[in-house]
């Protein structure tokens, strides 16, 4: 069942949502301040510009981060905000034997600098003891990623020219979504919070006679938060429009071009949002999908697609799968990506 809520849609008019630094937050704590910020003569507008170099869902998880540590340092009778290197390293050392990731160990500890006094040579993350140490974790717990994607993206595309993803003009909206979602990750090769910022509207979703236009919103901040990203542009040409068999014709229902007119049709009528992708879940018909839900319906999406065609569900099938899969497809096919 979708449970997306507007709650999580990019296209707000604020891009700084959250608690600022010193205020209450929603579970009634104050925010920490961050480092940055505490430097005597800083006027309130200054900080405030400071304070969105880092994006609100950086702030988000740097805060969360910043809890851990405050817990396990209290318990040592240590002050967070003025722990010693030793001492911060040690925690650090404990999240990694507990197994986690050296990308993982590199983030608690940018959290932790982020709101420690650091040291006269600076924050505590630019020392050279914790450099190295962030090269140690790297090299005892290099990342490995997955040779050989977790699912067949050809059996994939195969079940979905038949039910219950088709026909598009009847099937349940939920199918129509999930194949929608499915289809603009895989021809895109978009991160989930990228499709999750798409507009329904023009000037940010154009349809031409051979291909789509489509562009971010301009209010969401990518991952990478370059001018080239901010602005970039996504253009998915058409497929088969010009059928002339049944065979064709399956093909052409993985038009990306078409499946995108049909969702659209089928959803005007209860858009609450500019966002492309709502909600159509009974709770929160209409409204903009959330992350988590846009990640699941592309997901479900493949595991139904392997139900409908007789054969076992992969095991560990993400959303973000679909990156992978794409390019990989695309360097076989020698298309370019860029």
């Amino acid at each position: 069942m979708d449970s997306g809520s507007h709650s999580g849609s990019p296209l707000s008019s604020s891009r700084s949502s959250d608690s600022e630094p010193g205020q209450p937050q929603a579970d009634g704590l104050v925010a920490p301040v961050p480092l940055l910020i505490r430097t005597p003569g800083i006027s309130s507008p200054v900080k405030a510009i400071l304070v969105a170099a880092h994006k609100p869902s950086t702030r988000k998880v740097y805060r969360s981060k910043w809890k851990r540590f405050t817990i396990w340092a209290e318990h040592r009778r240590l002050d967070p905000f003025t722990a010693p290197i030793s001492s911060i390293l040690d925690f650090l050392t404990s999240l990694f034997h507990q197994g986690a990731s050296s990308s993982t160990v590199k983030v608690q500890l940018a959290a932790i600098s982020y709101y420690h006094v650091g040291q006269e040579s600076g924050p505590i993350i630019t020392s050279k003891l914790c450099k190295t140490f962030l090269k140690g974790t790297f090299l005892l717990r290099p990342p490995v990623k997955e040779v050989v994607p977790p699912w067949d993206l050809s059996l994939v595309l195969q079940a979905l020219t038949g039910p219950p993803f088709e026909p598009a003009a009847t099937v349940d909206l939920k199918f129509l979504s999930w194949k929608t979602a499915f289809l603009v990750a895989i021809t895109s090769a978009k991160r989930v919070s990228e499709l999750q910022a798409l507009c329904v509207k023009p000037p940010y979703l154009v349809f031409h006679p051979d291909r789509v236009y489509l562009r971010i919103n301009p209010s969401f901040l990518p991952k990478v938060s370059s001018e080239a990203n901010i602005n970039q542009s996504i253009n998915l040409p058409v497929f088969f429009p010009n059928f002339h068999n049944k065979g064709e014709y399956k093909l052409h229902s993985l038009d990306v071009h078409r499946q995108l007119r049909f969702y659209i049709h089928r959803t005007a009528g209860h858009r609450q949002s500019d966002q492309l992708f709502i909600s159509f879940a009974k709770s929160n018909f209409g409204k903009p999908v959330s992350k988590v839900s846009l990640s699941r319906w592309i997901s479900s999406c493949i595991l139904l697609a392997y139900q409908s065609s007789g054969r076992p569900a992969p095991q560990g099938v993400h959303a973000h799968s679909t990156r992978a899969v794409a390019t990989s497809a695309a360097f076989q096919a020698r298309v370019p990506t860029g």
